[in-house]
């Protein structure tokens, strides 16, 4: 009896150790079929995607000073170009921009603050590669996933919610002004009312990445900056992404504002967003003036979260997010390491509340195209799009915000449209070729 019983107990627990035998075995248990993303052709004169070069060429010195596009097709790069300026302004000690002697130029391997897109390229790739593991669901609620929310009105909102943006957040406030006296930013986010009842309605909200960045954090049982390089951007080959970028890797990046000046006015008259009525701000005389290469951006980002946080402070490449971009295209694997299973991946690109909200990812559907696209875009001028039934990837990366303050900054909008056709247009016209030749 005593041996049956034993023997019944090894039947009971088999699955579970095979499952943890999955989840901590080494990348090549996972299938060796599955494509990694291939280095372009070098051609001597590609003029396939002429039109698209042109027209981000165009560009150049009245949307941004510079650019990098790059187009993958069914795991291939097929297209990377280079285009203007990574920066051609500095500032003087007193914060008095002016014009570098000579301007430095964009390349293929400039690295870009990728603002909102590490809501998508950091924060949603550490929930499924969470969810992969089964340490996390959509359905876990902040409460029980952080201390410092229960028993508030945002105990009950769930993963799912925060990832499609139907918390009931604040869309944005200035958090650098709202620290503890140890510095951190959860307490304030526990403390400040909802904005709306949640799930009432669509607000697009850094808060609540913000909150999905510790979430990572305590699941995982590591910084987020930390988790996203060791689980996530090594395996991947994303050699060149990460928070906080070392001072080697800053020497290429491109260029973004002078300073917090565009932030801090926004803290000061509540435009667009409004200040919260509670809790009350405090003095804050820290404010960068200088041009910021190589550093957050997003005040908050940098200012509140020391440059690493859920919705913002990411840098990366053209290619290292083309890279996460073909795991996504492949299912959740490259070469024989994988995110998350490719149901979980399948179920993060459905829309269950708003059409042209998925889980994490904006979902594009242009008329005219019948596959939808799924990707993200970046206050600094960052923009990326997949299409799993298209199997292809555009990436479009700039410095738009790289003026002095003060000026404007362009929208993208109708640009990144006229792109996203022209290279659908122009790999799918490259296939029907191929077959033909063959």
């Amino acid at each position: 009896m005593k041996f049956r019983a034993a023997r019944t107990r090894r039947a009971r627990i088999a699955p579970l150790l095979a499952w943890l035998a999955i989840c901590a075995a080494p990348a090549s248990a996972a299938p060796a079929a599955c494509p990694t993303l291939s280095a372009p052709s070098n051609r001597a004169s590609d003029t396939r995607f002429a039109r698209i070069d042109a027209a981000v060429r165009g560009g150049v010195g009245t949307l941004y000073p510079g650019a990098v596009l790059l187009v993958t097709d069914r795991g291939r790069i097929v297209h990377r170009a280079a285009f203007g300026h990574a920066q051609t302004l500095t500032t003087a000690p007193d914060g008095t921009p002016h014009p570098l002697a000579t301007p430095r130029a964009m390349s293929v391997d400039t690295l870009f603050d990728m603002a909102s897109v590490t809501k998508i390229e950091a924060t949603t790739a550490a929930i499924l590669h969470l969810m992969g593991t089964r340490r996390l669901s959509l359905d876990d609620r902040l409460g029980a996933l952080l201390p410092e929310f229960r028993g508030t009105d945002k105990a009950d909102i769930t993963v799912r919610q925060l990832l499609t943006h139907r918390a009931g957040l604040w869309e944005w406030q200035p958090t650098w002004l709202h620290r503890d006296a140890s510095g951190e930013i959860l307490p304030y986010l526990a403390a400040l009312p909802l904005r709306y009842p949640v799930g009432s309605r669509f607000a697009y909200s850094d808060l609540g990445f913000m909150l999905l960045g510790a979430v990572v954090e305590r699941v995982a049982g590591m910084k987020l900056d930390r988790y996203v390089r060791e689980r996530l951007y090594r395996p991947l080959g994303m050699t060149d992404t990460g928070f906080l970028p070392s001072s080697t890797l800053r020497r290429r990046a491109a260029a973004t504002s002078q300073g917090d000046a565009y932030q801090r006015r926004m803290a000061e008259t509540g435009k667009p967003y409004p200040a919260a009525p509670f809790p009350p701000a405090q003095p804050f005389a820290s404010y960068r003036n200088h041009m910021l290469v190589g550093e957050a951006n997003d005040a908050n980002a940098a200012l509140g979260w020391r440059g690493v946080a859920g919705h913002a402070g990411l840098f990366s490449t053209a290619t290292d997010l083309a890279r996460y971009a073909q795991a996504l295209l492949n299912g959740g694997c490259h070469g024989r390491w994988r995110l998350a299973p490719a149901s979980t991946i399948a179920a993060f690109e459905q829309t269950p509340f708003d059409a042209d909200q998925a889980l994490g990812f904006h979902k594009t559907q242009l008329p005219g195209i019948a596959a939808p696209f799924y990707g993200h875009s970046g206050f600094t001028g960052t923009w990326f799009a997949f299409s799993p039934q298209l199997d292809m990837t555009v990436v479009l990366l700039t410095n738009r915000v790289h003026r002095p303050d003060g000026e404007p900054y362009p929208a993208l909008d109708t640009l990144r449209e006229a792109v996203l056709r022209d290279a659908v247009a122009t790999v799918l016209d490259n296939r029907n070729k191929e077959k033909t030749w063959r």
